[in-house]
């Protein structure tokens, strides 16, 4: 827990890595006044950047404006309810020494930002946490270096400071669900199955690869467990719920984490028999697609319309501290980021170690997949779907 006072009463800012990389965020950005360029393999073009002028909050009571002047920053808070204006500066250079001193902070593990929660305090700002769903993890008015124009927007942020990003979150509703028909001379005892593949280190892998090659079994996709989530992939793509459940069998069956070396094993599989060699990258468009919908908005269980609320695109800060961005603008880099940078993660199956092909009692996640399991006659495994940033 972190503790700063406040007309003096004291209250609690919680924040994980990834939140308060986007404190650091805010101050480096401040700081520095521009924000740079970021290649497709995550580094800073010369003379490509955006010129910070404004970056706003919105806070639980109240809206601040946060707004670089010379060698100061001005801040204008005002009361969502009364309409009341609080207005003063802080010095520039004090955004850059939090800025340095949280990084360093956050590099060595120290997971009491005392000075950060104070400075926080007095830039009026209550929490480091926003809203749950929500891709929009600051926005910022930038001077357009292409046109330049002044334009507000919103980004997201993803930080390599501490573990890995996700770039896609495991849920219940994310389970993929797959029948698995044996051949009609084929029995098989499905608990024996489950205890005798629970102890292998990649047991999700060595389930399909005995039910495939051991059993001759055909795995055919189903269903995708939320409704939600399975409208919202047919509304990037009619196609996108079939596709990924390929590519999970691909993961597991050919023990491949990679999303682009994945793709690539699909194209080459071709199950929706495009002419590839006219349209060779067709697949890869259409996973870039939603690689790109996942980080600027697309969440499993919110009904997806297609509208980004990530509108400017996406910071990444890296394991330096540098803070890059990839703008709407330049969307083939930033597609081809997320598409070479990123590679399917398995969550917590949830599965009874002492009791295989069952699920936990009282789970801190309740996933529930990665075993051989039987439904009014019909054998089915689930593959859990998350992707990470690598």
């Amino acid at each position: 827990m972190f503790f700063f006072f406040n007309n003096d009463m004291a209250t609690t800012i919680k924040g994980n890595v990834g939140e308060w990389s986007e404190v650091y965020v805010l101050f480096r950005l401040l700081a520095q006044g521009k924000m740079n360029v970021a290649d497709d393999n995550l580094n800073a073009i010369p003379e490509e950047f955006y010129k910070i002028l404004a970056i706003i909050r919105e806070e639980t009571a109240t809206t601040n404006n946060y707004v670089r002047e010379d060698d100061m920053v001005s801040v204008e808070v005002t009361n969502k309810r009364t309409g009341d204006v609080e207005r003063f500066s802080m010095p520039i250079i004090k955004f850059a020494d939090e800025a340095n001193l949280l990084l360093n902070e956050i590099q060595t593990k120290i997971k009491i930002h005392t000075s950060a929660v104070r400075f926080l305090s007095e830039l009026k700002i209550t929490s480091v946490q926003r809203g749950a769903g929500a891709k929009r993890d600051i926005t910022i008015k930038i001077e357009d270096f292409h046109c330049g124009m002044a334009q507000t927007l919103g980004f997201s942020i993803k930080s390599f400071l501490g573990a890995d990003s996700s770039l896609f979150n495991a849920g219940p509703g994310t389970n993929f669900v797959f029948k698995v028909k044996l051949p009609s001379d084929m029995t098989i005892d499905v608990d024996a199955f489950n205890r005798e593949t629970y102890g292998n280190n990649k047991r999700l892998s060595s389930r399909i690869i005995k039910l495939i090659n051991d059993y001759k079994a055909e795995i055919t996709f189903d269903s995708v467990q939320s409704n939600c989530f399975y409208q919202n992939l047919r509304t990037i793509d009619g196609d996108m719920p079939y596709l990924l459940s390929q590519l999970l069998l691909i993961r597991f069956y050919n023990q491949v984490t990679d999303v682009n070396s994945c793709v690539k094993i699909l194209t080459e599989n071709n199950p929706l028999g495009f002419d590839i060699e006219n349209h060779g990258e067709v697949y890869e468009y259409k996973i870039k697609r939603f690689l790109q919908d996942c980080s600027l908005g697309m969440v499993p269980e919110r009904p997806w319309t297609g509208r980004y609320d990530a509108t400017g695109g996406q910071i990444i800060v890296k394991e330096d501290g540098d803070v890059l961005c990839y703008h709407i603008y330049e969307l083939n880099r930033f597609l081809d980021y997320l598409f070479n940078n990123t590679k399917f993660e398995t969550a917590s199956t949830s599965e009874d170690e002492n009791n295989p092909g069952y699920p936990r009692t009282n789970p801190k996640k309740k996933y529930f997949f990665g075993w051989l399991f039987e439904d009014n006659g019909m054998l089915y495994i689930k593959l859990n779907l998350q992707i990470r940033f690598k």
